[in-house]
């Protein structure tokens, strides 16, 4: 599928483009305009990251994961991850719009050494949500930095999703992102080729349209991508952190 390629490090200008607040300093994107048209006007937003599903996995299973494909076929833009393509490191440019020179994030544990989209939300009188799993990068690194964190058992993505759905009606932060991790836990276990992914990427699939379906009627544009993709390896299992495509290249929706 041809689509034009942004930068990672667009994605924090373009939360903050739509939700009217400052850009972080330090940030080296720019507002992805379609995204920024599409979705501006919302009333608040919501970040679905489904982790690790890059356009190679995609590609090989859209059509296990139908809900997803309909989104991504009516609009989408391939982003490219920055380096190293991991997952903390990519969260870091998520939210701040630098990459590792700028953030300093290597893993989950360290400190951000720049401004994020939750300290321009807090300069002007809003606040962001996170939910995640244990031990997860949701929970070890953005929600040191939310202003609502919400910290739920590993292996819970059913949980998780109940978790934004609830906050969004009961709290309704102004911007709210989440991690599903099933989808890197299986491409690391099984590799992002082998039939034994489809059934938790069913799962995914229904998961996203329980939350967009859910959080629309809420205000809430919703944005989906992924922070990084997965290669096959000799030894029948999934990796990451190269430059490679596969790696690398992540296709981003949206809709309202």
């Amino acid at each position: 599928m041809q689509s034009e390629i942004y930068s990672m490090t667009d994605i924090a200008p373009t939360i903050a483009a739509i939700l009217n607040v400052r850009t972080p300093a330090g940030a080296l994107g720019r507002p992805i305009e379609r995204i920024h048209r599409a979705l501006n006007g919302s009333e608040r937003l919501a970040l679905l990251a489904p982790d690790a599903l890059g356009m190679h996995p995609w590609t090989l299973w859209r059509d296990e994961m139908p809900y997803l494909s309909s989104l991504i076929d009516a609009n989408h833009v391939v982003l490219r991850a920055v380096m190293p393509t991991i997952t903390p490191v990519n969260f870091a440019t998520m939210l701040t719009g630098g990459d590792q020179s700028v953030h300093a994030i290597a893993t989950k544990a360290d400190d951000l050494a720049c401004e994020s989209i939750f300290d321009t939300l807090a300069e002007a009188g809003r606040r962001g949500a996170s939910v995640g799993q244990e031990d997860c990068t949701m929970t070890a690194l953005v929600g040191r930095y939310a202003h609502v964190a919400e910290r739920l058992p590993r292996f819970e993505d059913d949980l998780v999703a109940d978790r934004v759905i609830r906050i969004a009606r009961t709290q309704q932060p102004d911007f709210v992102i989440t991690q599903l991790v099933t989808t890197d836990d299986v491409f690391h276990k099984h590799m992002p080729s082998s039939p034994e992914v489809i059934p938790y990427l069913h799962q995914t699939d229904d998961r996203l349209r329980l939350l967009v379906d859910a959080l629309i009627p809420l205000g809430y544009g919703i944005m989906i991508l992924a922070d990084h993709g997965q290669h096959d390896t000799e030894k029948g299992r999934g990796s990451h952190g190269t430059e490679a495509d596969e790696d690398s290249l992540v296709p981003c929706t949206w809709t309202r």
